[in-house]
């Protein structure tokens, strides 16, 4: 055999080697698919060096009838584009979008045409006297502008991406641009050869030393970055997804355990952020990370605690404590059926929201959405705010805002707005709902809203000129019913020097209700009221070492029988029907960005 031949047959083997490796890195740490995508990647060149090599002329001494060989080089056509581009999208961080799925489902279909046209010219060539060569067979039909349409596409996406993401991904698109560059170098010299430009054997599988470079340089970076703390792509194995808890239109939300060494793990979730064609990328990515960066600086019991920011399969994700209770809007849905929460439930939940949102305002941070669904209330008796999603710190330039917004759709109240102004419509204040800017007055205004909700089961109408509230009795403790009418009177009024000056005073207005009322046990009410959820998160907390299939479990256990009217106000009201979204989960916790909010 020539040296060509040789050439051939010792990179197949080194591809195959590094295949293999790959695929045991990805089996050991299933959440690296960039692993899965190298692995593939390498396989086909192997696949593609080996039938080259037994397809030359000197290889005529190992087989007679080259034409299962040749058929055999040309099937990576279909998968070896599609894993390049996966490659290079998980080494760059970013996610598949509808354009990128576009390109990869066109890849494949391109594919497919060749491997179709080949075999078709393959069977209409009698049996060879002497060895078929790739170019042979390869030049007839449309083999040959499939080939270097499907080479050109996948080694100038290559280029593109790393240009677009210079700034962005730095080291990482630098590689990933020199090799595209190197590549496409390569190509260039075998289209030269091929319509005899240049004279000289074909060495398209040399293709692959680029990528192979490609890898052992990514490899390095990701390496150094993990060093250094940086996290981005090889620490995210420390967290294993065990379930989805829920998925909008810009992310998604798990339930994730956080492992380390000697059998220790404990309970996170894991909030994702996905690109969507609707909003500008770099304007979700800025305010993710803002989202994390703003709730990391806030150290406060009655804040939800964020641990960690990083990337996983090209998009960016938050890891946050994990919840066990039920959030404010839980409540509300009981007062919406016709029960009712014990006035000291509903002050010591506002108490305790009031003071996280006291803390945030004296670090400078406006929530923007506050709202029933983002005050969660845990099992243990702590109120925590949750989902700084779209939170403002002072100083910073706020979204640019008309003078006026549609009110939402009455079939849509709790949607959170973007692009006019920003937040949900519902528990805005006037001047906010006009085009102010927002301030820390908005977010008790929201609050106050909020109290409204968990009193009588209904969103005020804030749209009027003047709210008119509704009377509000409560036989067993009438003196505090007063207070606490007259305090959500303030709360909610339209003038915002008549509102209340910070959260300190709206805490300190709510006091003298508290005196009114008996004492309560927060973490005791809630665990009697919605004993079911309770006794599942118990089973999810006492797993030593949880699994997807264990926790799915527990999150699908059949649900006790329906209560009777007179225990409505002490149970859960779980009526034969499907359940709301939030009490068929064991916990509710802070949603992807993007979801619905409700």
């Amino acid at each position: 055999m020539s040296s060509y031949t040789v050439l051939h047959f010792a990179l197949a083997g080194a591809f195959f080697v590094l295949a293999l490796l790959h695929f045991a890195t990805w089996a050991a740490v299933r959440s690296q698919a960039v692993q899965l995508w190298l692995a593939s990647s390498f396989l086909g060149f192997a696949v593609l060096s080996m039938a080259t090599g037994l397809t030359s002329y000197q290889a005529g001494v190992l087989t007679a009838d080259t034409r299962p060989w040749l058929l055999l080089g040309v099937l990576p056509s279909i998968p070896l584009p599609y894993t390049l581009l996966r490659t290079v999208w998980s080494l760059l961080d970013v996610p598949l979008t509808r354009w990128r799925r576009a390109l990869l489902g066109v890849a494949l279909v391109i594919g497919a045409v060749r491997v179709l046209d080949v075999a078709w010219s393959l069977l209409r060539v009698a049996a060879p006297e002497g060895i078929l060569e790739a170019p042979a067979p390869a030049a007839a039909g449309l083999s040959l502008p499939l080939f270097w349409l499907l080479a050109t596409c996948v080694a100038g996406t290559w280029a593109f991406e790393a240009v677009r993401l210079l700034k962005r991904r730095g080291a990482m698109a630098v590689a990933v641009l020199a090799a595209s560059f190197f590549a496409l170098l390569l190509l260039g010299r075998e289209l030269a050869i091929d319509v005899g430009w240049l004279p000289g054997r074909p060495l398209f599988v040399l293709v692959g030393l680029p990528f192979l470079l490609l890898a052992s340089t990514s490899l390095a970076i990701l390496t150094a970055r993990s060093l250094r703390g940086a996290d981005l792509g090889t620490g995210i194995h420390r967290y294993r997804r065990l379930t989805q808890l829920g998925r909008g239109g810009m992310g998604e939300v798990w339930l994730a355990v956080r492992t380390g060494r000697a059998g220790f793990h404990r309970l996170v979730v894991l909030k994702r952020m996905l690109e969507n064609d609707a909003d500008d990328p770099a304007v979700q990515v800025q305010r993710f990370i803002g989202e994390a960066r703003t709730s990391a600086r806030l150290h406060h019991p009655n804040i939800v605690s964020v641990y960690d920011l990083g990337q996983i399969d090209g998009a960016w994700f938050i890891v946050m404590e994990y919840l066990s209770g039920v959030n404010a809007l839980d409540l509300v849905r009981r007062v919406e059926k016709g029960g009712s929460l014990p006035l000291e439930v509903i002050v010591e939940i506002c108490q305790q929201s009031l003071r996280g949102l006291a803390y945030a305002h004296e670090q400078g941070v406006i929530h923007r959405d506050i709202s029933a669904d983002n005050l969660f209330v845990s099992f243990d008796g702590v109120v925590k705010v949750v989902d700084f999603g779209i939170a403002h710190r002072a100083g910073e330039a706020q979204e640019q805002v008309l003078s006026t917004t549609s009110s939402p759709m009455p079939s849509e109240p709790r949607l959170t707005q973007v692009g006019l102004v920003i937040g949900k419509a519902p528990y805005m204040p006037p001047e906010r709902r006009e085009g102010g800017e927002a301030t820390a007055s908005g977010d008790l205004f929201a609050l106050g809203c909020v109290l409204y909700e968990l009193l009588f089961g209904a969103l005020p109408d804030v749209s009027a000129e003047s709210l008119q509230l509704p009377r509000l009795e409560r036989p067993e403790a009438p003196a505090a019913a007063q207070r606490l009418r007259q305090v959500l009177a303030v709360a909610l009024h339209p003038q915002l020097e008549r509102r209340f000056a910070d959260a300190r005073a709206f805490q300190r207005a709510l006091d003298p209700v508290r005196n009114e009322l008996p004492a309560v046990e927060l973490e005791r009410w809630l665990r009697e009221n919605f004993s079911e959820r309770w006794t599942r998160e118990r089973g999810l907390l006492e797993l030593s070492d949880p699994t997807p299939a264990e926790v799915e479990a527990l999150r699908t256990r059949e649900q006790p029988p329906q209560p009777s009217a007179a225990d409505q106000t002490t149970q859960i009201i779980e009526p034969g029907a499907p359940k709301p979204p939030s009490e068929q989960e064991t916990r509710v916790q802070p949603r992807a960005p993007g979801a619905q909010r409700r």
